[in-house]
């Protein structure tokens, strides 16, 4: 803030009361004193009262001295005209300007030190607007409190951008229509919802809720998670009436590992805030977004990494498939339940972010199978913020038939899906390798059962089929993970954290220096097998009988996709000896 202060004296000084600073400075060509940043509250109890002044020094300076503002019209004339003397109009002669020869500056090429920034490629941001809305109906209790909406931005923004507009648009809606402010955020698995909705909190200070929280249990545990009757409406809808009219709310609390629903947590519209994010992939449905006041479409992200794998594997084999078709058998679900209603969002964002081209994001692995006891991990972990779980999963490697090889299964070729606690996952990996460091994604990307019975239907083959059990320590710096390979002689550990040095000094302290590698998995099993057995196109052994089981299953699940596909039966059921 700044104040006009009736001194003339030409010094300049500064002095802090915390937490503030206030400095008296002095202006060429401008007299009087200014002190500067006073915030509220804090420059009353001071002393220093308003009238308080927004204009910038410049614009001062320029009053001061009688320089008009650009948009003053002219001053009139003081000559007059003699009376009854005609005017001469002079006729204007044409300005000949002689043709440039060089191009301009901007049309030639430019070399990469010179190339458009991100303000001049995309297009400039738009501000919010409101238009009217129909009156609401006397009987909807979760109706907005008047009859205004945000007007949809035209165009789509990427996540830098949409979030800039994402924390603009709550703050009209805030100015403009008050508290609370529920906002929407729906797309597809992977694509960005959950970050996109924590950046937004953490600016504006509010609480998150997923639509994960409403699963109902029978529907997760019949792999049924993806549809939209998944999810308990009615009480989704009664917490959405409680937020709307400032009331306290209890929303479920869902344990995805037991697939059951464990409880409940109070949610209270922060008088601070006055805001609560919804995301999940069905956020925008027009039963949910009907009682919503912003809307936003997030696309892209590891949803389109997977759908760009699949081309490119398709490319190889000689194959070129339009991501459309992909995206059709690979993600049914979306195009029929999903996209429609994304359409209508106030915001629309493209998430460019690639985990696998992204190794700021990653994490720090260390891998050993030095035996290390149970108390030795316990020490390195703070107590205060310790915790531990128990997870079984099942890692399966798909491959398309055709890939060239030299021979060996290798993991790169596959596509790695896992079944954990009755849901499946990709595992993006295609780690870097330095030292003893593997350095991976640190994204797991959630996928439908009907996004598996997609792949096998594209002509990708079971080729392997891993199981593991791992017990799991953290406190928030690092996980430790002790993976226990059935069939193997002892367990893995596994060190994990997104700091290096951290990492590394866990390793330390256990003494596993000298112990490290960075072989996958999958990698390690294969060295162990006769050199006949490792195959690139899997190898056959009494376990392919589980396997035949386990695609079985994912193809009666898979029933939305076209009936015009290739048959899942033709699919090629390997199996890798080995399980983990």
């Amino acid at each position: 803030m700044k104040r006009f202060c009736n001194s003339f004296t030409d010094s300049t000084g500064a002095f802090g009361v915390k937490p503030l600073s206030v400095s008296y400075e002095t202006i060429t060509h401008y007299i009087p004193i200014f002190s500067v940043q006073v915030v509220g509250v804090e420059a009353s109890r001071m002393g220093i009262k308003g009238p308080w002044i927004t204009k910038s020094y410049l614009e001062m300076i320029l009053e001061s001295i009688g320089v008009p503002r650009l948009n003053t019209p002219p001053p009139l004339s003081n000559v007059s005209s003699t009376v009854g003397q005609e005017k001469v109009i002079i006729a204007p002669k044409p300005i000949r300007v002689t043709p440039d020869p060089v191009n301009r500056l901007e049309d030639l090429a430019q070399p990469w030190t010179r190339s458009p920034t991100k303000s001049k490629i995309e297009p400039v941001l738009a501000t919010w607007r409101f238009i009217s809305s129909d009156p609401p109906q006397a009987h909807n209790t979760s109706a907005f409190s008047d009859t205004i909406q945000l007007a949809p931005m035209p165009e789509s923004y990427d996540l830098d951008r949409g979030l800039l507009l994402s924390v603009q648009a709550i703050q009209s809606l805030l100015e403009n229509k008050g508290l609370p402010v529920i906002v929407g955020i729906g797309g597809p698995s992977g694509s960005g919802k959950t970050s996109l909705a924590h950046k937004m909190a953490n600016i504006v200070g509010c609480e998150v809720i997923s639509l994960e929280s409403y699963y109902k249990s029978e529907q997760v545990k019949d792999f049924k998670y993806d549809d939209f009757s998944s999810l308990d409406l009615s009480l989704l809808s009664k917490n959405i009436d409680d937020i709307r009219n400032r009331r306290g709310t209890k929303v479920p609390i869902f344990d995805l590992e037991n697939c059951t629903r464990r409880g409940f947590k109070e949610v209270q519209v922060s008088e601070e805030s006055g805001v609560v994010i919804f995301e999940g992939v069905y956020a925008l449905h027009p039963e949910i977004r009907k009682s919503i006041d912003l809307w936003i479409a997030v696309v892209g992200g590891v949803h389109s990494h997977l759908i760009a794998r699949v081309q490119r594997d398709k490319n190889r084999v000689g194959c070129f498939m339009y991501q459309n078709e992909i995206m059709l058998t690979v993600f049914p679900m979306f195009q029929q339940h999903i996209e429609p209603h994304l359409v209508h969002a106030h915001l629309k964002i493209r998430n460019d972010f690639d985990p696998v081209l992204s190794p700021e994001s990653s994490l720090f692995v260390l891998k050993s199978n030095k035996q290390v006891a149970y108390q030795d991990i316990m020490k390195l972990l703070d107590p205060a913020k310790f915790c531990s779980s128990v997870q079984n999963f099942t890692d399966i490697y798909l491959r398309l038939s055709g890939i060239p090889s030299n021979g060996q299964l290798a993991e790169s070729e596959c596509i790695r899906v896992r079944l954990c606690e009755g849901r499946f996952a990709l595992l993006i990996r295609e780690p870097i390798r330095e030292g003893n460091f593997i350095i991976q994604p640190k994204v797991d990307f959630d996928i439908s059962i009907s996004t598996v019975a997609g792949l096998l239907n594209l002509g990708y083959q079971a080729v392997a089929y891993l199981e593991a059990s791992a017990l799991i320590y953290q406190d928030g710096k690092i996980l430790i993970e002790v993976d226990h390979l059935q069939d193997a002689p002892s367990p893995y550990l596994q060190i994990k954290g997104t700091n290096r040095e951290v990492v590394a000094a866990a390793g330390t302290t256990l003494t596993l220096d000298g112990s490290y590698t960075t072989k996958s998995y999958l990698q390690i099993i294969l060295e162990s097998l006769p050199a006949f057995e490792r195959s690139s196109t899997g190898i056959h052994s009494q376990q392919a009988a589980r396997l035949q089981e386990l695609v079985e299953f994912i193809q009666s699940q898979g029933v939305l996709i076209s009936q015009s596909k290739p048959s899942m039966k033709s699919s090629r059921l390997l199996l890798l000896t080995a399980m983990f």
